[in-house]
């Protein structure tokens, strides 16, 4: 591994795989987590709010604990609908076809954290050229990840218009990708079949006009005192080991695309955006305004020229990689041991586990009122927390 060492734990937390406990600079042994129990005290009551029910995208069962109105405590069980994907065993590009399916609407994270741990196992060096490939998918991502965000964000406000104008952007990002790499979900793009990516004529236009229109909303919804009110002080949270929009937004500068090698970023001169807000309304502020730093990198990229893809047949041998890339929702590592070009063991660590336990953490005192909009600011999705690897 170029950058892991199994050592003691330095560097900023990050969260779990099955075997270690994550940091920015190291892998240790696994912390053991007591049992996580929900129980009502005299007065109170537990009751379930889930599997499946209206205005969640996902099932997840969530346990309420609540003397009334207000939330005492809360638990997430994202195990309810848990997958197992048998990856272990197989080659690298049949492998490749499962990664990029963990999450659907993260693909490119997925992706890119399963290539570059696999670069680092097999190859000398750096590919740098695929770096921009990565980093222009990765991009358009985030944009339609946050654009996602905000429109559900917009949902429990009872906001129609705002919604479906969220919705059409979010609709409109995800034809610009299709156009670019034919596929909305980025699937096949570096497979065979797909060798280069389309940059016509009209890309930068289009970019140019979402991106203004996406102005116009942000900027209303900042506007509304109604909207801000049922944001502002909702599921406030500061913790070391929050990751991604979620730790920006509490005022720490934790950002995989500046502290991890793993994907070059330097040439695009990122500034990570920081709020010291730490409740919704500064996670919100936070992906509205790196939609902005998004779209500056991606047409960066675009005026340069068409990238490569990454050339996975070409890659034999054995060996151990890792990798930590910046999701939409935070820091996603990957660990990958290879052995006669097939899969010998696998791990990832997904944002949306540590962004479960922050949105358990921040719910306490709040009501049920506030609970939808302090669950969508979180950005979680249960594809990629209810998920078994072997």
């Amino acid at each position: 591994m170029r950058y892991y060492k199994t050592t003691r734990g330095n560097g900023r937390y990050i969260g779990r795989t099955a075997s270690f406990t994550v940091y920015s600079d190291s892998l240790d042994s696994p912390i053991t987590v007591g049992e996580r129990v929900t129980e009502a005290a005299p007065g109170e009551l537990v009751f379930n709010y889930g599997p499946s029910t209206g205005g969640m995208v996902e099932s997840a069962r969530i346990a309420i604990t609540t003397p009334g109105e207000i939330i005492r405590s809360i638990r997430v069980d994202p195990t309810y609908k848990m997958r197992k994907l048998k990856i272990t065993g197989l080659a690298l590009d049949d492998a490749f076809l499962q990664i990029e399916r963990i999450n659907g609407y993260h693909s490119s994270s997925y992706q890119a954290a399963f290539l570059k741990a696999a670069e680092d196992a097999l190859l000398p060096d750096p590919n740098q050229s695929l770096d921009e490939m990565l980093v222009l998918q990765m991009e358009l991502e985030r944009i339609r990840s946050h654009m996602n965000v905000m429109e559900r964000l917009c949902e429990p406000a009872g906001f129609g218009v705002p919604y479906h104008q969220a919705a059409q952007l979010r609709e409109e990002v995800s034809r610009l990708i299709s156009s670019i790499f034919g596929h909305r979900y980025f699937f096949g793009v570096h497979s065979a079949s797909h060798s280069t990516v389309n940059f016509n004529t009209g890309i930068l236009k289009q970019s140019g006009d979402i991106e203004r229109r996406f102005s116009a909303l942000f900027e209303s919804l900042q506007d509304s005192k109604i909207f801000v009110n049922r944001l502002q002080n909702t599921g406030k949270i500061d913790k070391h080991w929050l990751v991604g929009p979620a730790a920006r937004a509490a005022g720490y500068r934790y950002d995989a695309r500046i502290d991890s090698p793993s994907l070059d970023y330097r040439k695009y001169g990122l500034t990570p955006y920081i709020e010291e807000g730490r409740d919704a309304f500064a996670r919100f502020l936070v992906r509205g305004n790196e939609i902005y730093s998004s779209f500056a990198i991606v047409n960066s990229i675009i005026t340069d020229g068409s990238p490569e893809c990454a050339k996975i047949s070409d890659m034999h041998g054995s060996g151990t990689g890792a990798s930590r890339v910046e999701s939409p929702q935070g820091d996603l590592f990957c660990y990958l041991s290879l052995k006669n070009d097939k899969v010998e063991k696998i791990e990832f660590c997904s944002p949306s586990t540590s962004n479960i336990i922050a949105f358990e953490q921040s719910m306490p005192g709040n009501v049920f009122t506030d609970f939808h909009f302090n669950w969508e600011s979180f950005g979680i999705w249960i594809s990629e927390a209810g998920v078994s690897i072997e």
